[in-house]
């Protein structure tokens, strides 16, 4: 059969279309997701750290959705969007006259050293009228954990920097959290410097035992989890929400695909590092970094 030179095959040009399309649906959600909550007039004195503590967003967002760079002076009168992403998952309440951080907390039936360090503050500092305070995600236990006809399984972990092991059942037959067992993954999983210990976050314990059941047979290995917050830095690590890990026989890249698929969690894959790291989140999102 006879084709003109004028003819070509256009499916390559529907296929480049469609990923088009698709890469824009991808951008107007994350879009969506970050849409501006509201807007703020930079006063003289303030900072990036002072205005993300007031609002309790992430620096990273309030840098990223301004396109500000690390260290970049505020000018006095510039307005700037405020994240509609909250820095750690909860819920958000503005500080009226009279309140205090003790009165807060039994208002939302959490306690005072948690409420404090999730909006880095010491546990008797006065509160400004009209900061909002993240009130973190409870730390009580969750049946979202709970499948009909599973049996949950005890799971194996290291701790890879000291070498101890431990075998805990986190959560009860009626998918309950075992506090016990959630005190000593906590210890596991504890600061390298000084071993402070920091109790990991009920969100975080559901997404690493939806791994350990995907991935059975091997003990998880911690690279890293509770960090303490350094200075001008913000992460998961610090509010005990994220996790660095590997399992033996196990491609990274493999536990990568699989925590994509779970809600509401961060997933980086780290291949020269030999580790994937996880964290829970409000939004989802995915990255690989190739760095040493």
């Amino acid at each position: 059969m006879l084709t003109s030179p004028h003819m070509t095959d256009v499916r390559p040009r529907w296929i480049l279309l469609l990923a088009a399309v698709c890469l824009f649906c991808a951008m107007a959600g994350d879009a969506q997701a970050r849409r501006p909550r509201k807007e703020h007039v930079v006063q003289q004195g303030e900072s990036i750290a002072r205005i993300a503590d007031q609002y309790g967003v992430s620096q990273r967002d309030l840098r990223e959705l301004n396109r500000l760079k690390p260290g970049q002076p505020l000018s006095v009168g510039r307005t700037l969007l405020i994240p509609n992403v909250l820095r750690i998952p909860g819920t958000t309440y503005v500080v009226k006259d009279g309140d205090t951080l003790a009165s807060i907390a039994a208002r939302f039936h959490c306690t005072v050293k948690n409420l404090a360090h999730a909006n880095k503050l010491g546990a008797t500092d006065a509160l400004t009228v009209g900061r909002t305070l993240v009130i973190p995600d409870g730390e009580t236990g969750s049946t979202a954990i709970r499948v009909k006809g599973r049996t949950i399984v005890p799971v194996s972990f290291v701790r890879v920097r000291t070498g101890d092991r431990e075998k805990l059942q986190l959560y009860s037959k009626a998918g309950e959290l075992n506090r016990q067992a959630v005190a000593r993954l906590s210890w596991l999983a504890r600061d390298k410097v000084g071993d402070k210990v920091y109790r990991l976050n009920y969100r975080l314990i559901a997404l690493i035992q939806q791994i350990s059941e995907k991935f059975p047979g091997s003990p998880i290995e911690i690279i890293s989890g509770y960090r303490a917050q350094a200075d001008g830095q913000e992460s998961q690590h610090a509010f005990g929400r994220a996790m660095d890990l590997r399992i033996p026989g196990v491609p990274g890249r493999q536990i990568f695909q699989f925590c994509r698929s779970l809600d509401n969690a961060g997933c980086g894959y780290y291949p020269k590092s030999g580790f994937v790291h996880v964290d829970a989140r409000e939004k989802p999102a995915f990255w690989i970094d190739n760095s040493p």
